[in-house]
């Protein structure tokens, strides 16, 4: 029945009560018709970028000079910038482990980079609850795309922990073209290793889900469009993306017309950075930028931009021999500044005042604990260990959200290092040794105070050591000497794989 033809029958009607009722339906059938499928606002879209191995100075809100980043430099424009932005570790696994879970990883016992992908221990233990998790029983839709490196068993993987819907590599690299391109000509496939490859870590295959599947183009382009479709898709539904960027990890990789747009005597001056690998890096870092630039005119394109949430960060600092982490001291691994402070921007329009910069310290678990809080869940309900920053973020509030910050940074199992923040204070713990700096004095960490400020050392350490009662014993096992260690095991995702080739007894 027509609305013309519905009217005609109301009108023929003797009851004006009838007449009201219908009136009323017809009024909600029209606007319901009318009304966009819009989400609740105070429900916000997250997004979350991680890019890989990023020097703290590589991008233009923070000085970079070489290496263009217009689209990551807008989320500071547009939002605010933390100058004092931290990640849970200074290398990937433990990194990401923290912000994923959104607990200090010492807590659960990881304490290193799990560096055998296929060994079932080296990722996230069993069970236990993810950042998306809480996200997902809120009624978002949960997508990641990139880089895990937080365990390859089935127990480990990104749809167990909380995830709908997965596009990406479950080891910690990945080269970023398809094993045939032509540049690998004989140099990764071999019938002498397990699978048919020579350096499984970095050529594990690219999985939907958990199918393994093909594709051609260059890794973060590949990467990018997939997130474009995962916003498409979910628009009309509050949605939670961690959009995880292998770039600029090496390898060093990146397309020939993009190379040759960073000449490398054109390059920065690094100590220790070789202009080749500059250049290789500037390409990787611009590429991922454009990526970026294209998620953020999405969101426009689609009348998103107001209800997301934008955050921007590295994993860790930037490596010795590709990024610029000056005027921080060290680099990826390390437990000064230049391996824990990392750029760290978020943008929420109407929300973060543009060109905000907030420099009391945050970590990566803030973020988590943000967005879990703004879906709808109680934070003293949760074994989150990060902080509700959005009043702080929002200019609500002036205090910093944090006494303290702790970090249990061991680079080997068995070499006790750590680190505590108090105030502008920090102390490193390496094994016997003890360091003492005051940042707001000393960012780049030059000067020791350990020697001339002992009772603060004392106070710190016994606070340190405290707080690492907290922290379990590493539960990652190693695969007994002599042994491969990609024989054990043999998932059904792997055999998916074009280049698999396992022979029996190898």
């Amino acid at each position: 029945m027509t609305i013309l033809s519905f009217w005609i029958q109301v009108v023929k009607m003797k009851n004006a009560m009838r007449f009201t009722v219908c009136l009323l339906f017809t009024l909600s059938i029209t606007a319901n018709a009318a009304r966009p499928l819009r989400h609740d606002p105070s429900r916000p879209n997250v997004i979350v970028i991680m890019a890989d191995d990023l020097g703290y100075a590589d991008v233009g809100f923070n000085g970079c000079k070489d290496i263009p980043t217009p689209n990551i430099d807008s989320l500071a424009r547009d939002g605010a910038r933390f100058s004092s932005g931290y990640v849970t570790g200074p290398m990937c696994g433990p990194s990401r482990a923290g912000f994923i879970t959104g607990q200090v990883q010492s807590r659960f016992g990881w304490h290193g980079n799990p560096n055998q992908p296929l060994n079932p221990t080296h990722g996230l233990p069993a069970g236990i609850k993810t950042v998306a998790h809480w996200m997902q029983q809120q009624g978002y839709v949960t997508g990641g795309v990139g880089k895990w490196h937080m365990g390859t068993s089935d127990d480990q993987h990104p749809n167990t922990l909380g995830f709908d819907d997965w596009y990406g590599f479950l080891s910690g690299g990945r080269l970023y073209y398809p094993l045939d391109h032509a540049s690998y000509k004989g140099k990764y496939l071999t019938m002498n290793k397990p699978w048919g490859m020579r350096d499984m870590h970095h050529t594990m295959p690219i999985l939907h889900n958990r199918e393994p599947l093909e594709w051609e183009q260059y890794l973060t382009r590949e990467l990018t469009d997939y997130g474009l479709r995962f916003i498409e898709k979910n628009r009309s539904d509050p949605f939670f993306l961690f959009m995880s960027y292998n770039a600029p990890h090496e390898y060093l990789e990146a397309p020939v017309e993009t190379i040759a747009k960073f000449p490398a005597e054109k390059m920065t001056t690094i100590p220790g950075v070789k202009p080749q690998s500059r250049s290789i890096y500037a390409a990787m870092t611009y590429e991922m930028d454009l990526g970026i630039g294209k998620l953020l005119d999405s969101l426009s394109r689609l009348g998103l931009s107001e209800q997301t949430i934008v955050w921007f960060l590295s994993d860790n600092g930037g490596m010795k021999r590709t990024s610029d982490n000056r005027p921080l001291r060290g680099a990826k691994w390390d437990s000064f500044e230049g391996g824990l402070r990392v750029p760290l921007v978020v943008r929420w329009p109407g929300n973060v005042k543009p060109g905000t910069v907030l420099d009391f310290p945050v970590t990566s678990l803030d973020i988590g604990a943000t967005a879990v809080s703004l879906a709808g869940v109680d934070l003293a309900k949760t074994d989150l260990d990060g902080v509700n920053i959005t009043a702080y973020m929002t200019g609500q509030t002036l205090d910093a959200p944090h006494e303290e910050l702790f970090w249990r940074t061991d680079r080997k199992i068995g070499h006790e290092c750590g680190v505590l923040r108090m105030g502008d204070y920090k102390l490193i713990v390496q094994e016997s040794k003890v360091q003492l700096f005051h940042l707001r004095d000393d960012l780049s960490e030059t000067t020791d105070l350990s020697q001339s400020e002992p009772e603060r050392v004392q106070s710190m350490l016994a606070r340190w050591k405290e707080l690492d009662q907290q922290s379990k014993p590493s539960y990652f096992t190693s695969i007994q000497k002599g042994k491969n260690a990609y024989q054990y095991v043999d998932y059904e995702w792997l055999k998916g794989s074009p280049h698999y080739h396992k022979k029996e007894n190898q």
